[in-house]
């Protein structure tokens, strides 16, 4: 195994930080004590030396060895860093206490005082620390040196254009990209493409299989060099002459090296990969570079690959030409379960370990497609084909298995070692939340502030916080998704691998041990022993603690451990049967964040308001009645964020008080003292916030006095009036005299206006005052009848104006078409939402740039808008619902009569949905075919009267992968006529329902989707069977079939020719059941299916006697409902696929008395569900496999059998076993008799 390194867990400014405060507070709180001033007077001689050799231990390669004395001596120096840390952090709050009693805060000690004693103890420390400084330097220059002669002496990362794997899977989708880049004529001299991705996921496999690619014989000249960590531009010169000459040239000089280059590369039509690239900093040997290599003929391309987004973006910054790369995720579930059995079952038929299988399935999942370790794990794994060992290679996590997964670690710990050395604590802390969490930056930033990984820095923590965010995310080591970031299982791995001795993530009802080098701890357990354990810590700084413990003594076991982790900055808890707030947290007087969610405490605590170090507070409540707030709580004036129930900031009284607050949503003006406006006047810190009752103003005069005007942080408001529904649509122009008074810095970003009852927009949105908003949405805005001319905001990204009566034009006005310049020039979302009496959308038809950045357009329930204006050719999703309109709209031609000129459109989604007017779709959209090649997603939904497809269907639409058709009753297709390719050959997914006759063209419909991964057929009348073998054959790629409420399905046709499905779904559908039943299934090899079924979801337990599914013998989950009795029961299709069945799901039992023992037999199933299983009163014998059994509804008795001391206790004693739904026999007679 790869020995964890011991990481510097003490960040150098934090240790010079806090031994400067601790020098000056001693010096200024001792003064007159003169018997240890000479102590304070050494320290500050050992300073430099100490932050010099803390800097150097966090940029040098420590030793591997975790007993180096090296470790013991940081180790005392974090533990005395933080004590005076801590230390430091009680004399700010005596102070802040004596402020609050108002009395004078006194700058001397009194020579006992218990404060002084513990400075003392704490600088003596650091002077018999220093004593090491000297032994230690030196140890850390050997080792430098050391690790330098080893980095030059190791060519074994070197890489080479011949692809070692003789097999190459997957990675279609991907290479077609590259190919088509590598073979398009472009126009410009050197094209540059990165490939991006973690270590490890196969970014150098598929460059060396494009290498010597045959249709890419068109280069002459091909070049492969390995970069690597060093990026040396001269080095790297020299590699690409001498492939070019194949001979070594004589170059001293990066002068010399650029002239030969120049003049063996000039004209001359290249194709150069730069593999495993991590240059991100150094722009100008990438321009030493580039100036060599622009000499190329045209047409050239330089290929990259790396693991950080960031080096695909400098490179774009030194070419000057538009990005292009592409990131490279893990391979798909398939090809990934493929290369893992060739590695994992060398000498060993798959098949016959269907256990195995299972348990390498996922495995695989865990791994996330990432070719390296898919194929380190499965080699490791073959060696020991056994349930046990895979199991807990399963459990443990891959890289803590062997020492043959060493390879993985080094290759992704690479990406770690080249963080700034003050950005891998963030990168370590991670590793507290579960694989699969979703990062919230804002909230991970805050906390890396508060727990001290990052220096809160005079009030510039919060940046240099977010751009640490940033090298994360640009390094790969987070994954955007949505508004949330996610992080690799392998990268979270890594994460606890480098963490292990200041991180702790635990998962327990067992007693656990922490060790006083644990500076965070997450603890999730249901045993009340674990809390009662628990030890005293004294440098414990992160707490998240999760209880699912139902116990009288919860509260008093919580309140007792809290106790003994005074030190903590960071306290999470969540216990959902706590009903009262432990006290002892208003000792935690170093608290930053405290957050109480899932809990069932109603009152938060008066103790919570003596926290005067806490920033953050978070408390939910699901009854947060009056009172259940403290008065007080406007005592925390170091509070930034104050999360509440929606209903509890109301409570608050003189909130105004808290002037470090930065957000603040729901506010919520009682025109009374305490409540009013006016307490928004000092807070000048705020960054979000949102008024509710605004019809409580006073007056115009008292809305000044919120100040808004002034403050520069604010970037997102929203005002909200709360007039009820039945007064919506009332007038009100005095809400406009308020508005106007509420005028916002020109700072803002974000403007909501929720219930604005005036007939005019507010003066400084006309005027535009605030030209930095970048979202704006109205809301309710009933009486407004005009716009104001947003198209002026230069700014401006999204726009959504919803349930606005009162408006029935959208003209030029809206456009500011007075004004010079192109409107709306950076808009990208435009959403009109019930604009009930919208009657005319006009178009703007002197401007050529209409919309010019428009990605989303959404026109939902316009019911009197008969027409559209033209779409822009910018737009990437369009849906248009609840509309009248006759015909689609058109796009938007740049110049008169050039239509023929321009190129494909970048629309990807069309959501057509409820336009009950709309007949053919012959025109509009879809008469421009060769436009709407970038479509991707076609929905048309419940449009009652459409007859027409388009004529030609939708071939041309060449990227197209999901088309929804639902509720089209009266389309007409005719099978004889269909031309062919009516739907294209991309399609991935198709739904039919309710969709007229046109299931009757499926067999004309589906032969050339060799990439239709989902059929989905519902509602479909006159669907009586599924097409032939000769049509469903060809479907190699289909996983997933459903069949939903089709009346008249009596076959299921060829289905079984589809041997790559693994999902099939039938619901609904009677005939099938009325298929004559067999009495036996024939055991012939001939019948058996090679359909290896994931999941087989049907409602009537006949259908498994239904050909083919009769036939099925390798299908891993099974669910079925509406038993009617036990006649019905399939023991012999369960035992035929009981090698692999590890999920029985058996759904509306209500009538069955009692199961086969033969279900004891199934000895590959783990979960057993049984549903309304009501007049069951003994459990069968279980297969030993089972791991989880689960029971939705059932009587008294059989639920009394399970319970410790009954009859089928032993049975279910090893279990997880979970019962739901008990009812009395009397019940169970009325509802089911």
């Amino acid at each position: 195994m790869v020995t964890a390194v011991v990481d510097v867990s003490i960040a150098g400014w934090f240790a010079s930080s806090t031994i400067s405060k601790l020098i000056d507070k001693g010096r200024s709180y001792c003064k007159g004590q003169k018997s240890w001033q000479s102590e304070l007077d050494r320290l500050a001689r050992y300073q430099p030396q100490i932050q010099t050799l803390i800097y150097k231990a966090e940029r040098s390669h420590l030793p591997r060895d975790p007993n180096h004395p090296l470790y013991k001596w940081l180790g005392q120096l974090q533990d005395a860093v933080e004590d005076a840390d801590n230390l430091l952090d009680e004399f700010e709050y005596r102070h802040l206490k004596k402020e609050k009693k108002i009395l004078k805060f006194a700058l001397r000690a009194a020579p006992h005082d218990d404060l002084l004693r513990r400075l003392r103890e704490v600088v003596k420390t650091f002077n018999d620390i220093a004593t090491g400084l000297d032994t230690f330097a030196q140890v850390l220059t050997w080792l430098d040196q050391r690790f330098v002669a080893e980095v030059k002496g190791d060519a074994s990362q070197e890489t080479g254009f011949l692809c070692t794997e003789n097999k190459f899977f997957g990675r279609e989708e991907e290479t077609q990209i590259l190919m088509d880049w590598l073979t398009s004529s472009d126009t410009n001299k050197i094209s540059v493409f990165s490939i991006v991705g973690v270590g490890g996921v196969g970014k150098t496999v598929l460059a060396q299989h494009l290498f010597d690619h045959e249709k890419l014989r068109c280069f002459r000249n091909k070049m492969w060099v390995c970069v690597s960590h060093t990026f040396d531009e001269m080095a790297i010169a020299k590699k690409i002459l001498k492939l070019l000459t194949e001979k070594e040239l004589e170059v001293h000089t990066i002068g010399e090296a650029q002239r030969a280059l120049m003049e063996t590369l000039s004209t001359k039509k290249f194709f150069l990969v730069l593999d495993n690239v991590w240059n991100d900093k150094e722009r100008e040997r990438w321009e030493n570079l580039m100036k060599i290599l622009r000499h190329g003929g045209q047409g050239s391309k330089i290929l990259l690959t790396t693991r950080m987004e960031s080096v695909a973006n400098i490179i774009v910054e030194v070419v000057g030409e538009p990005k292009m790369s592409l990131n490279l995720n893990g391979l798909g579930e398939r090809e990934s379960m493929v290369l893992f059995e060739k590695y994992a079952f060398i000498g060993y038929d798959p098949k016959d370990y269907p256990k195995l299988q299972s348990i390498g399935n996922e495995i695989v999942k865990k791994l996330r497609g990432i070719p390296l370790a898919v194929k380190t794990i499965g080699g490791m794994l073959n060696d020991k084909p056994h349930d046990e060992f895979w199991s807990s290679v399963l459990e443990n996590g891959a890289l803590n298995s062997d020492k043959e997964t060493d390879g993985i670690m080094e290759a992704i710990r690479l990406s770690y070692e080249h963080l700034p050395p003050e950005v891998k604590p963030c990168f370590r802390y991670c590793s507290l939340f579960p694989q699969h969490h979703e990062f919230n930056r804002e909230q991970l930033v805050d906390i890396w502030i508060s727990v001290g990984i990052v220096s809160e820095n005079d009030g510039r923590g919060k940046d240099v916080a977010n751009n640490f965010f940033d090298t994360l995310l640009r390094k790969s080591f987070f994954e955007p998704k949505d508004s949330y970031y996610t992080m690799h299982d392998l990268l979270h791995e890594l994460a606890q691998f480098l963490s292990k001795n200041e991180c702790l993530c635990v998962v327990s009802n067992d007693s656990i041990q922490i060790e006083q080098s644990i500076r965070h701890l997450s603890l999730r357990t249901s045993n009340i022993l674990v809390l009662k354990n628990l030890s005293e810590h004294k440098y414990l700084r992160t707490l998240l603690l999760y209880c699912d413990i139902e116990d009288s003594e919860l509260g008093d076991v919580i309140c007792a451990a809290l106790r003994g982790f005074k030190t903590v900055r960071y306290l999470e808890l969540s216990a959902k049967h706590l009903r009262v707030f432990p006290k002892s947290i208003g000792k935690l007087i170093h608290l930053r964040i405290l957050s109480i969610n899932s809990t069932e405490i109603s009152k938060l605590s008066s103790c919570v308001c003596k926290l005067y170090q806490l920033q953050i507070l978070e408390f939910t409540s699901s009854d947060c009645s009056k009172g259940s707030i403290p008065s007080n709580l406007c005592q925390l004036l170091k509070l930034k964020r104050l999360y509440l129930p929606s209903n509890a900031i109301t409570m608050v009284p003189h909130i105004g008080k808290l002037t470090s607050l930065q957000v603040l949503n729901g506010y919520s003006v009682k025109g009374k003292t305490g409540y009013d406006i006016n307490e928004l006047e000092m807070m000048s810190e705020l960054r979000e916030l949102l008024i509710t009752n605004l019809e409580n103003v006073n007056s115009p005069k008292n809305a000044s006095k919120a100040n808004l005007t002034s403050k520069k942080h604010l970037l997102r408001i929203a005002l909200r009036w709360s007039h009820g529904f039945e007064n919506i649509g009332d007038k009100n122009e005095s809400d406009k005299e308020v508005v106007d008074c509420l005028q916002p810095h020109s700072n803002l970003t974000d403007l909501f206006l929720d219930g604005y009852r005036s007939t005019y927009p507010p003066n400084w949105l006309e005027a535009m005052i605030v030209p930095n908003l970048t979202e704006i949405q109205f809301s309710y805005c009933s009486s407004l009848e005009r716009l104001p001319p947003l198209g002026q905001l230069p700014c401006l990204k999204c726009l959504i104006l919803e349930n606005m009566g009162a408006l029935k034009k959208i003209d030029l006005e809206f456009y500011g078409a007075s004004h010079s310049g192109c409107p709306f020039p950076l808009l990208e979302t435009l959403e009109l939402i019930h604009l009930i009496h919208l009657e005319e959308w006009i178009e703007d038809p002197h401007c050529e740039k209409w919309f010019p950045l428009l990605k989303r357009l959404v026109v939902v329930g316009s019911p009197s808008l008969k027409k559209l204006p033209s779409v822009p050719t910018s737009l990437k999703e369009l849906e248009l619902n609840s509309l009248e309109i006759t015909t689609l709209p058109e796009f938007k031609q740049q110049n008169e009569g050039s239509s023929t000129n321009q190129g494909p459109m970048f629309l990807s989604s069309l959501l057509i949905i409820y336009c009950s007017k709309l007949t053919s779709l012959r025109s509009g959209l879809f008469s421009h075919p060769d436009k709407l090649t970038s479509l991707e997603e076609l929905a048309i939904w419940n449009c009652a009267e459409l007859v027409q497809l388009p004529s030609k269907g939708f071939r041309g639409l060449t990227n197209l992968k999901t088309i929804r058709i639902e509720g089209c009753m009266k389309l007409i297709l005719l099978p004889m006529l269909l031309p062919k390719n009516f739907f294209p050959p991309s399609v991935q997914q198709v739904m039919m329902s309710s969709c007229g006759d046109l299931v009757a063209s499926l067999p004309q419909l589906l032969p050339d989707l060799s990439l239709l991964s989902l059929l989905k057929l519902e509602n479909c009348s006159n669907l009586m069977s599924l097409p032939a073998e000769c049509v469903l054959w060809c479907l190699k790629s289909l996983t997933e079939v459903q069949l939903r409420n089709c009346q008249r399905l009596k076959s299921l046709g060829g289905l079984g020719a589809i041997s790559s499905l693994k999902i099939l779904v039938i619901k609904t559908c009677p005939m099938l059941a009325i298929e004559p039943q067999v009495d036996s299934i024939e055991e012939s090899p001939k019948n058996r299916l090679s359909m290896a079924l994931d999941k087989l979801d049907i409602d009537q337990a006949e259908h498994l006697f239904v050909v083919p599914l009769r036939n099925l013998y390798f299908t891993k989950s099974v669910e079925i409902r509406g038993f009617s009795s036990m006649t019905t029961f399939p023991d012999q299709w369960l035992q035929q696929n009981a090698a692999s069945l590890h999920t029985l799901g058996l759904y509306g039992l209500n009538s069955v008395e009692s199961f086969p023992d033969s279900l004891q037999s199934l000895t590959s199933l783990k979960m057993l569900v049984l549903h309304n299983a009501f007049r069951l009163a003994r459990l069968p014998e279980l297969p030993e496999s089972l791991e989880i059994l689960d029971i939705d509804g059932c009587n008294e008795e059989l639920a009394g059998t399970l319970k410790d001391g009954g009859l089928d206790f032993d049975k279910v004693r090893d279990l997880d076993v979970g019962i739901f739904g008990v009812l009395t026999e009397s019940l169970i007679n009325q509802w089911f008799s």
